[in-house]
């Protein structure tokens, strides 16, 4: 289990029937600007994300761990391009990431290691997305990357380490519809295949999502 925080700032144009929607790791649409207009809307965000594990698990157990234990700090620029109700994002993030602990005094990288501090390296992540979105419904097709800088291969005969050399590449689509009917409802769902690699698993992934908003503000509670 983790706790993550995030703030945006987005400067720029944004039209007055606009939308954005920012969770930590961005929202499953990315950035929510909708184009009315015949002009291209471009909108920048600078993000920045901190989170942090809350329970203390075993995370030198992979791939069986639920987790990777270290303190992590999110920088992330982003530009999204709207026409109309076609849209495409680009975004990269740089994630700097504490040293960990783990159950053993001693371990092999590349050279033996006698201590139970694990130095984990920091993390570049590109993301690229494109497709249609409007008021109700978000549907694009995803390119991800994720690359260490720095780290080792998994030895032969061993299991994975948590400061594994880690490069993934998933292709993938992604959804999301805000029924009009019922406001606050979001239903999201995705499917991805990791296309390539370095010390991570082959993997294909489904997800789905049920999200509720709760609207507090004074505006609402008199409607």
């Amino acid at each position: 289990m983790s706790f993550s925080a995030s703030l945006t700032s987005r400067p720029g144009h944004q039209p007055d029937n606009s939308r954005a929607s920012m969770v930590s790791k961005t929202s499953a649409s990315g950035a929510n600007t909708v184009s009315s207009g015949k002009n291209p809307v471009i909108t920048l965000f600078a993000i920045g994300g901190i989170s942090t594990p809350v329970q203390d698990y075993v995370k030198d157990y992979l791939p069986l761990s639920i987790g990777l234990g270290s303190r992590n700090l999110t920088i992330r620029p982003m530009a999204d391009l709207q026409f109309k109700d076609w849209f495409a994002t680009a975004s990269a993030s740089y994630i700097s990431r504490s040293n960990i602990s783990i159950d053993r005094t001693a371990y092999f990288t590349d050279r033996m290691v006698y201590s139970n501090r694990v130095t984990m390296p920091d993390v570049l992540q590109y993301n690229l997305r494109a497709g249609f979105r409007n008021k109700d419904i978000v549907a694009e097709i995803v390119l991800d990357k994720w690359n260490t800088f720095g780290g080792f291969d998994i030895s032969k005969n061993n299991m994975p380490f948590p400061s594994n050399k880690m490069v993934q590449t998933r292709f993938g689509i992604n959804g999301k519809y805000e029924p009009e009917k019922w406001k606050g409802i979001s239903l999201t769902g995705a499917a991805f295949q990791t296309i390539a690699g370095r010390n991570v698993g082959q993997s294909f992934a489904l997800q789905a999502g049920f999200f509720y908003i709760l609207n507090l503000s004074k505006d609402s509670q008199k409607k």
